[in-house]
């Protein structure tokens, strides 16, 4: 029997029904028995009565209360039934026995149809909730083939780029290296020249800023090979925390941490390279930050993988530039070059980990990074 009220509300309606069944078959019997100086054919007619709780109890509680409420209705009928046996025709006799069977049959066919009704309606919600699951599931498989694909995709940029890049580095390194000996011996035959000095001067922060952007574009391009080594979580946690201090005083922001859950679990990684991700993480955490307010750093662990996610209290990210936050070259700083997170989207590849960064429901982001445990 389908039923979803609360086990309370069900076992007061199944009191109610049964009280009222016995009810209504008390009223008839005590009509029948009360007035069985009346006619035959009245008490019959009486006896089509009992059709009705029979009926409601089979379709109630399924062949077992059909069977109970005909069997009872004919262990009440019964001794008034014999009573008129001498006054009644074979035929009638015939009739009345029959009507008796018939009261008997009808109580278990109804439960009996009434149970099949109730399996089939079983049957149709569990195919329905399969379904249902089926769906949810296809749902889930699709975004994750769409998050697969966006990451092949992602991958295959960073390839094509880090080959260009690399033989394009390279060549542009060597004549800036002559620029700048150069500027600076031009800013030394003219230190008495202040116009001069100031244009040294920023040609020379210029240079600097692309031999920056060159070493970067190289660590991009060129990946270092892995040195793995087995290290705790929590003591690649602490070393780039302690560098961050600085910042985080000059800047007011206070570190919340909540990480006790992960800080002994071990991770199979390159160290050096790893804590360049956990610091691009959280200086790009800093600069959304501004000044003030508390930035969280807690531990996460899913799936086998473990790690830490990062949480600011910034503007957030704009929707249309979530998907592109990992291209190379893509950044909403002014000042910066948009490899950091392309660096830290390689160097988690090459570590079969993985990053995500979600905007937080009142403001900021969340970046969160895994690896897999060991």
């Amino acid at each position: 029997m389908l039923n979803n009220e609360p086990p309370a509300q069900n076992r007061a309606r199944t009191l109610f029904d049964l009280i009222a069944i016995g009810l209504v078959v008390a009223i008839l019997t005590i009509i029948h028995y009360t007035n069985y100086h009346y006619e035959v054919d009245y008490h019959i007619l009486l006896q089509f009565a009992y059709y009705l709780p029979v009926i409601y109890a089979a379709m109630r509680f399924g062949p077992a209360g059909g069977i109970i409420s005909s069997f009872v209705i004919t262990l009440l009928f019964l001794p008034l039934m014999t009573h008129f046996q001498h006054t009644m025709t074979p035929a009638a006799k015939y009739t009345q026995w029959v009507e008796v069977g018939l009261i008997n049959v009808i109580g278990w066919l109804t439960g009996f149809l009434t149970e099949e009704e109730r399996k089939a309606k079983r049957k149709y919600q569990r195919a329905l909730t399969v379904q249902k699951e089926l769906v949810e599931k296809l749902k889930r498989e699709g975004q994750e083939r769409e998050r697969l694909e966006g990451e092949i995709r992602q991958t295959e940029r960073v390839i094509a780029l880090g080959h260009m890049s690399a033989g394009l580095a390279h060549e542009i390194r060597n004549p800036l290296g002559i620029m700048k000996v150069s500027i600076q011996m031009l800013a030394q035959e003219k230190s008495d020249d202040g116009v001069v000095t100031e244009y040294c001067r920023v040609l020379l922060e210029e240079c600097e800023r692309l031999n920056r952007l060159m070493s970067e574009f190289l660590t991009f391009a060129r990946p270092k090979e892995l040195v793995r080594e087995r290290i705790p979580v929590g003591k690649l946690l602490d070393e780039e925390v302690s560098l961050i201090q600085p910042t985080l005083w000059q800047k007011n922001i206070e570190l919340e941490q909540a990480r006790n859950s992960i800080d002994r679990q071990e991770v199979e990684v390159d160290p050096d390279q790893m804590k360049q991700v956990i610091l691009n993480i959280l200086l790009n955490a800093i600069d959304a930050q501004g000044e003030g307010g508390v930035i969280h750093l807690e531990g996460v662990q899913q799936d086998g993988l473990v790690g830490f996610a990062v949480s600011d209290e910034g503007p957030g990210i704009s929707p249309d530039a979530m998907p592109y936050i990992y291209d190379p070259f893509f950044t909403t700083k002014e000042k910066g070059t948009g490899l950091g997170l392309s660096v830290v989207h390689r160097i988690l590849d090459q570590h079969g980990g993985k990053i995500s960064a979600t905007n937080r429901s009142k403001r900021g982001v969340r970046v969160e990074i895994l690896l897999p445990s060991v």
